[in-house]
């Protein structure tokens, strides 16, 4: 916990100087007692209880900002925050939201967005602020999340590790600073995709090889516009099973460059996972008589807010697993 106390602005020591001068005119000086003075300089603590994560790309995670007022007098403080993060960092990458204590909805905290010479940041101030009474303590209900795009445009290139969050107590008008501040670093990490148990070889048009595609959201962060994306051989057939036990399969989209895999997607457009969660696919491929013999490539990928192309979103890729493709005569 950060803990600093204000001092006198310049103007309010200025009228202060003006009342000494006065009454030395008029034959009498009288100070101001000490604590008199004091009542009136704005005091507060900051208490910060950020997020250690997020998910990137993922959705925003809650946490809340205490701000104790230490003096005597009913005060509105303004809450000021602001995030410095990579250069890589682009526009509607990081959000902030604060809930309403008026109606209890979520709303979008005014951030601004600045390219500085080796980092981004994005800064604002908490709309009409924040009354504490004297000796009271009021806690603010904030979420940040990493988007890293829109709904539906997400970035397709750019990001970072970690942000770094500064909180601090402030004036709505300017006339005070710097009264208590903390800085947190949150890091911001991915979803992890994967598959296991990947056979070595597949005969061309033989029979299916069979292997698990894992999507592991380790992060706090719920995800929605999800793309789980296998990418094969264009002579692939990928099939999934179903909670019924049946093989279903699935279409193969293609982003229409020559020469680029084709891919399947393993839940569907714009799936979901919730924080903590794992979701474990049952897949199998085959590979029609005309594949070509020697090494293909097998390639989880997964995509956040994926726009009308597709395979053009926020993008966190595997490890991918060859497959010696073997001829039509051979023993799987």
């Amino acid at each position: 916990m950060s803990i600093a106390r204000i001092r006198r602005p310049a103007r309010r020591t200025a009228v202060a100087a003006a009342a000494v001068g006065a009454a030395v005119l008029c034959g009498a000086l009288a100070l101001p007692a000490p604590a008199a003075f004091a009542d009136g300089v704005p005091q507060a603590t900051l208490s910060v209880e950020a997020p250690d994560s997020i998910g990137f790309a993922g959705r925003p995670v809650e946490f809340t900002e205490t701000i104790t007022n230490t003096g005597t007098q009913t005060t509105t403080y303004g809450l000021e925050l602001d995030t410095t993060s990579d250069l890589g960092t682009p526009e509607h990458a990081i959000t902030i939201d604060y809930k309403d204590p008026a109606d209890g909805t979520w709303k979008a905290f005014p951030l601004e967005f600045h390219w500085g010479d080796n980092n981004v940041t994005y800064s604002g101030l908490l709309p009409d602020g924040v009354t504490v009474p004297a000796g009271g303590e009021v806690a603010v209900a904030l979420r940040i999340g990493a988007p890293m795009g829109l709904p539906h445009d997400g970035a397709s290139n750019g990001g970072f590790q970690s942000v770094k969050l500064h909180s601090g107590v402030v004036a709505l008008d300017g006339s005070w600073a710097g009264l208590a501040q903390e800085t947190r670093t949150i890091k911001a990490e991915p979803l992890a995709t994967s598959l296991s148990e990947v056979p070595d070889a597949a005969v061309a048009g033989g029979d299916p090889i069979e292997f698990d595609a894992v999507l592991d959201d380790s992060t706090p962060s719920d995800y929605v516009n999800l793309g789980n994306v296998l990418f094969t051989d264009p002579h692939a057939t990928v099939q999934v099973r179903d909670a019924d036990g049946s093989w279903r399969v699935l279409e193969k989209v293609s982003d229409g460059i020559p020469g680029d895999p084709v891919g399947v997607y393993l839940q569907g457009h714009d799936s979901g996972i919730r924080a903590g969660e794992t979701t474990v696919t049952r897949v199998r491929v085959s590979y029609d008589a005309a594949t070509p013999t020697g090494a293909t490539q097998l390639s989880p990928c997964v995509f956040v807010n994926e726009g009308a192309t597709p395979f053009r979103g926020t993008t966190s890729c595997g490890a991918q697993s060859t497959v010696q493709i073997l001829p039509p005569t051979a023993t799987s």
